[in-house]
């Protein structure tokens, strides 16, 4: 939950400076290939600077004015923290796109 909120926040937060009737946030849900679950959050933002990529996900590393740098360095641990993983990449045309996978829990009794 706080690993969804975080980049639907930063999703926002980049969209910030396009024009309202031109945002797009899309998040999806599906199975992942060779079981698990993915989760994927979508913005029409400007996209992730090449190179801010290499230190997305380094503590106090940020590309807000007003950032703290916690937020993908926080959400990633949580993610492996569960045996999944975090990947960013820039969207085709804009945008970025964010994909966490997560692996198949066991069914509790």
């Amino acid at each position: 939950q706080q690993v969804l909120l975080n980049l639907c926040v930063n999703a926002l937060d980049a969209m910030e400076a396009v024009p309202t009737e031109t945002r797009v946030l899309e998040v999806r849900l599906r199975a992942a290939d060779g079981g698990g679950l993915e989760v994927s959050v979508r913005d029409s933002g400007p996209g992730i600077p090449a190179a801010a990529m290499p230190r997305l996900f380094e503590p106090f590393f940020t590309t807000k004015a007003r950032g703290m740098g916690m937020g993908l360095a926080i959400s990633k641990t949580l993610v492996e923290a569960h045996g999944g993983s975090l990947r960013a990449a820039n969207g085709e045309g804009r945008g970025a796109v964010f994909v966490v996978r997560l692996p198949e829990g066991e069914a509790e009794a």
